[in-house]
């Protein structure tokens, strides 16, 4: 008899502590296809066409009362180096033989090779009534995202986490965060890490819908962890000494029923720790870069809507072989279909081959891995409701270089206009379908003067459909 009460409570006692813990899982899917007819600009166009497939899921475990453990799951993951660390999604058409992946004849595949399932974050919080604790690896976002940049959109390619510890503390609208990150850490032993220190102190009234921001983070580095990549400057430099930078962001918005405005600014400044051997220098970072966005909201009795993105970013001075002034903003932030999206022209005019390592990758050979970098820019955009789930938006952009990039005689500044127009669907709540096509039109600056590159005319077609859930 009491071994049957003791089977009979056992289902009782198995659920009790199931009861107390929730599971919840929201996250979002895919699919998009990209063609780019010249994204050389030149006779040999180098043709881009390809598409990505990418499946994301968040569980969160309310593990106790104010505390979580949330988790990121990339599903059909980039499995291409240089884009592994993203959530670029897996290529169409993967194969099963590939540079490092020899499963068999493609010629002959009865399937692709399958795809590997990566976790991007896994961190824990706790609430408490006026503050928030976290730690592990957690995403990190601030202002416009131009430095700092989670990768929430519904088609970001990439993101911003780190294996960090904060804590952040509210009093009434203002709140305020240290924070301490790990970037890396070669090995079990001390000294040899890449840290990052951090504060974070922001200004949110929902009230009157004004928002500001201070985003102070400092990077160092030991001497045997600095693995500054000699491509940042021109010449043969070596490692003399550790990394040691400090970005400074300032954020700033205001929104009213009719208008909205948001500026952020960013400094990036300090020690890279290579030593430039030919002129024995050692290599600083003196860089900046300024987005702003305005938007007039479609009032009550209109189907129309304005919006603008401009902006500056600063670019790398070939004369000057002991500062780096050139600033890439962030991948995830974009102007436009092609331009600082999709890597363009038949040199590094924009600066930013510290963001391209990956020699395999080339113009014709990348997907949107380009940022804003040496330009100054600017898009205003207008879109029209044409019904309650059709969009139609169309945008201008027009940049010009900050330096000369190549030192060059006889070069232009302007890097030329684009025009972009959208197909904006939405059939239902959650889901969204957009088609674009771009046209570029390459200014003087891509020829470089001298060089005599070629500037012909460069158009792109997409198509991509997202679900969250």
């Amino acid at each position: 008899m009491r071994i049957l009460l003791g089977l009979l409570s056992l289902p009782l006692l198995m659920s009790a502590p199931a009861q107390a813990i929730s599971l919840d899982w929201t996250g979002g899917y895919r699919i998009e296809y990209t063609e780019i007819d010249r994204p050389t600009l030149a006779t040999e166009k180098d043709r881009k066409s390809y598409g990505l497939n990418y499946l994301y899921l968040n569980p969160k475990v309310m593990a106790s009362d104010g505390i979580d453990i949330v988790g990121r799951f990339d599903v059909f993951a980039s499995d291409i180096d240089g884009y592994r660390n993203s959530q670029m999604g897996s290529l169409i058409g993967g194969g099963l033989s590939r540079a490092g992946h020899n499963n068999g004849a493609n010629v002959t595949a009865e399937s692709p090779e399958s795809s590997l399932l990566r976790v991007s974050q896994l961190y824990m919080t706790v609430k408490q009534e006026n503050a928030v604790f976290v730690a592990g690896r957690a995403p990190v976002d601030f202002g416009l995202g131009i430095t700092h940049n989670a990768g929430l959109g519904a088609f970001d390619h990439w993101y911003n986490n780190e294996d960090l510890v904060s804590y952040r503390f509210f009093v009434d609208n203002v709140s305020f965060m240290p924070m301490i990150g790990k970037v890396a850490q070669k090995d079990f032993g001390q000294g040899v890490t890449v840290t990052d220190e951090a504060f974070v102190l922001e200004y949110d009234n929902k009230d009157n819908g004004a928002k500001a921001g201070v985003f102070y983070q400092l990077r160092n580095s030991s001497l045997e962890s600095n693995d500054a990549p000699g491509t940042l400057v021109n010449g043969s430099p070596t490692v003399g000494s550790p990394w040691s930078t400090k970005t400074v962001n300032l954020f700033f918005g205001r929104s009213w029923e009719a208008f909205q405005f948001k500026l952020e600014a960013s400094f990036l400044t300090g020690d890279t720790g290579l030593i430039n051997t030919t002129t024995s220098e050692s290599v600083k970072f003196n860089a900046y870069a300024v987005a702003a966005e305005v938007l007039f909201p479609a009032q009550e009795a209109s189907k129309w809507e304005w919006s603008a993105k401009l902006g500056v970013a600063s670019g790398d001075n070939p004369s000057t072989t002991g500062v780096i002034e050139g600033y890439q903003m962030d991948r995830n932030y974009d102007v436009a279909m092609l331009l600082f999206n999709h890597r363009m022209g038949q040199a590094d005019f924009l600066t930013t081959k510290m963001i391209h390592q990956d020699p395999a990758l080339t113009v014709g050979h990348s997907a949107d891995d380009e940022a804003i970098g040496n330009a100054m820019y600017l898009a205003p955009s207008l879109k029209y409701q044409w019904n309650e789930k059709t969009d139609l938006k169309t945008t201008l952009v027009y940049a010009q270089l900050m330096v000369n990039p190549t030192s060059s005689v006889d070069t232009s500044k302007d890097l030329g206009t684009e025009l972009d127009m959208e197909l904006i669907y939405k059939p239902r709540e959650k889901v969204i379908w957009s088609n674009q096509i771009g046209v570029f039109f390459p200014g003087e600056a891509w020829k470089d003067g001298s060089s005599g590159y070629d500037n012909k005319m460069n158009f792109g077609l997409a198509t991509k459909a997202a679900i969250t859930f």
